[in-house]
């Protein structure tokens, strides 16, 4: 069965963005074969789905395999498994590699209809997916602030910067609302980017926001959303009704390890800023970053920018990722190959990120 692949794909990306690649294995391929096969056994049912509800299908076929520790690398069996079953349906689908960075299936988030008071004992929690403005009737600019792996302190801390500065924020929650669990089951940069798609349209249909001036700003994940987000093809992918104007990335890749592996060994990246990109993005980068290094960005961004683009950058070096986290310092983290990084709390490149950050707004404000 699987010598009829021709094209063998996996995304693990996650938990370790920047490890090396790793294939999907053939047993792992056809136990999501045959289990889906076993939910559809009459074939022609599942053929007639369209390609999202399949693409579904196989998704929430893995999700209690990985849960139960059935599979060591789900992602990459997804697109495997996959492929096997439109070929039995007789499908002459040409599968890109890179529309893999699109693939989002969860259900759209719900945004608090109310207005937020920001005050001294607000905590992230209550921002989760909730307007806070600056006093008074507006209309204001907004910022879309996408997190990392759940909430956590640092996204509050910015919140209150970017109000300060004049800006309505909104504070996305990607993992809490659909049980999603770090290092358990994980989210794709993709479904950080439709959920700030959302977070747009939320935004626009208040009265008390600018509908013209709405940024996004991310860390991590969220960092790789913001590269999605520059990119036209993601707006089309997820029908969304908008676009932002200009989004900043934070410690984040330009592309992403955990590949999709070629029939004859190759393998590449999966790609998070693109060429086709126009809207501004400002990304902000650390040296010392193995879990999502600077390196992945260049020539890339040179090339870009010498093609017109408007596209800004900047390392800091002898820098860590998460160096806005004072609640991870000194967590370490560790590659599948062994390599491992501390991450380092850093005051004062927080303060500079940030004033960069709005800085950068206020240019296209």
């Amino acid at each position: 069965m699987l010598k009829r692949l021709t094209l063998c794909l996996g995304a693990a990306v996650l938990p370790m963005l920047a490890a090396p690649a790793l294939a999907s294995t053939d047993a792992e391929v056809q136990l999501v074969y045959d289990t889906i096969r076993a939910k559809y056994p009459d074939l022609s049912a599942y053929c007639q789905l369209s390609e999202d509800e399949r693409r579904k299908t196989v998704i929430d076929t893995i999700t209690p395999m990985v849960a139960t520790r059935k599979l060591q690398q789900p992602f990459a069996s997804v697109p495997a498994a996959g492929a096997l079953l439109r070929q039995d349906c007789g499908i002459a689908e040409v599968f890109e590699p890179a529309k893999l960075r699109w693939l989002a299936t969860a259900d759209p988030l719900k945004f608090s209809p109310e207005r937020g008071r920001f005050g001294m004992f607000t905590s992230v929690q209550a921002m989760a997916n909730k307007v806070f403005a600056p006093a008074g009737d507006g209309p204001f600019p907004a910022v879309v602030i996408s997190g990392t792996k759940g909430l956590s302190e640092h996204l509050r801390v910015h919140a209150r910067s970017l109000l300060d500065a004049g800006f309505a924020v909104l504070v996305v929650d990607t993992f809490g609302p659909r049980g999603y669990r770090a290092g358990v089951r994980e989210p794709l940069p993709s479904e950080f980017a439709k959920d700030a798609y959302d977070a747009l349209a939320h935004l626009q249909s208040l009265p008390f926001i600018d509908k013209e001036r709405i940024f996004q700003t991310g860390y991590s994940y969220g960092g790789l959303a913001a590269a999605l987000l520059a990119s036209p093809e993601g707006a089309q992918e997820f029908k969304a009704q908008g676009r932002f104007r200009a989004t900043v990335s934070n410690y984040a890749s330009c592309s992403i390890a955990g590949p999709y592996t070629s029939a004859s060994g190759g393998a590449t990246t999966l790609p998070m800023l693109t060429a086709d990109s126009d809207r501004p993005i400002l990304m902000l980068m650390a040296e010392l970053d193995i879990e999502t290094p600077p390196a992945t960005c260049f020539p890339l961004l040179e090339e870009m920018r010498a093609a017109g683009k408007d596209v800004h950058w900047h390392i800091y070096p002898r820098t860590t990722h998460a160096w806005d986290k004072a609640e991870n310092n000194g967590y370490v983290y560790r590659t599948v190959s062994g390599e491992t990084m501390t991450y380092r709390y850093d005051a004062a490149i927080t303060k500079d990120a940030t004033e960069r950050m709005i800085a950068f707004f206020n240019r296209y404000r």
